[in-house]
């Protein structure tokens, strides 16, 4: 279960010269599992560290894009999910669809307000995973 939620760094930006009709692409990527001490609980968590990207095309060409890094807290199953990071840099499937999920719903919440003061399209609605 996620426990931590933390975005570190925000950065967005758009071409002035882009037009025609837009495309938005989302791009969650994991890019580090650690095991991690915090304060308010006894036993360890993982710190799954992310990048997530919005990406807008327009014709063909970059338009826009944000990006945002972070990282989430994952109480449950330690040894599971930092072994199959180890392992082959992957989280365990009962891990991935709920983790995956609530990055999209937390990041393109965010990613909402960022296009606005952009004057983009939102990168809405939400895609759902699922677990094989």
């Amino acid at each position: 279960m996620i426990v931590g939620f933390n975005i570190d760094s925000i950065d967005a930006s758009k071409e002035k010269s882009a037009k025609g009709n837009l495309q938005v692409n989302y791009n969650p990527v994991i890019t580090d599992v650690q095991r991690a001490t915090v304060n308010a609980f006894d036993e360890d968590v993982a710190k799954i560290s992310f990048d997530f990207t919005v990406g807008y095309e327009a014709n063909g060409s970059p338009a826009a894009e944000i990006l945002m890094s972070g990282n989430v807290l994952w109480k449950g199953n330690i040894e599971e999910v930092t072994k199959s990071w180890d392992e082959n840099e992957d989280l365990p499937d009962s891990i991935r669809a709920p983790l995956m999920n609530e990055l999209y719903r937390k990041l393109l919440s965010e990613a909402v307000g960022i296009s606005n003061t952009l004057s983009l399209l939102p990168p809405i609605p939400t895609p759902q995973v699922n677990q094989k």
